[in-house]
């Protein structure tokens, strides 16, 4: 058992212990969201001793964040893959395909909340004191060259403008009134409300976007319905 431990310790060069280290607190986090984050479970996982953590990461608090960075990446996987998905059905309308494709933005970041609540969690608690509000600088649609959450929105949110259905002075408001919704009803189903049917948590979602879809119309647009 001594020598399988150690052979699995010297696999670990100095390159990738880091990326292991995540990978590992990716494992616990989805288990067990972010207070699951252990230094000493993540680093049994990966089979080196706690205190070689600290090459990498000076706080556990650092790992979390890095943790939850990648928790952010996989999370707007998800979502492209779900819009990937229904990209086919939306309506051949311009503006009626834009409003479709805002709501499937929502509905992907509301889905991967109730199928990773744990990976959910972790992603939204990331470094407060590092992470500027969505849609401001230093959050742009893919600041390092990965996909975020935020790509997928601001996108969503250049076609409304593109098909004149949304301001552009009301687009980063906008931001703001989108993540409130879909995050506030993403948290909302995962601890307010009482177990539901897939059906049933599709009538929340539905109606909420709805809601939300119709308050981004522009003004010229709510006197024309």
């Amino acid at each position: 058992m001594a020598g399988r431990r150690t052979l699995r310790r010297s696999n670990y060069h100095h390159g990738d212990l880091r990326a292991a280290l995540i990978a590992a607190g990716i494992v616990r986090a989805r288990a067990g969201g972010p207070q699951a984050i252990v230094l000493r479970e993540v680093t049994r996982i990966v089979g080196v001793a706690p205190n070689s953590a600290y090459a990498h990461f000076a706080t556990l608090a650092e790992l979390k964040w890095a943790v939850a960075d990648e928790a952010l990446r996989e999370m707007a996987a998800a979502m492209a893959a779900h819009l990937d998905t229904v990209a086919s059905d939306e309506p051949s309308d311009p503006v009626a395909g834009a409003q479709t494709h805002l709501r499937e933005v929502g509905r992907a970041y509301v889905y991967y909340a109730i199928a990773e609540p744990g990976l959910f969690r972790t992603a939204m608690g990331g470094k407060p004191s590092a992470t500027p509000l969505p849609g401001e600088p230093g959050n742009g649609p893919e600041d390092d060259g990965r996909l975020v959450p935020d790509a997928l929105l601001l996108r969503s949110l250049a076609r409304l403008t593109d098909v004149g259905y949304l301001d552009p002075t009301d687009q980063a408001q906008a931001v703001v009134a989108c993540w409130a919704i879909v995050h506030g009803l993403a948290l909302m189903l995962l601890d307010l409300l009482p177990p539901m049917s897939a059906d049933e948590q599709n009538e929340k979602i539905d109606a909420a976007l709805d809601v939300l879809v119709t308050g981004l119309a522009s003004p010229l647009n709510r006197r024309g319905r």
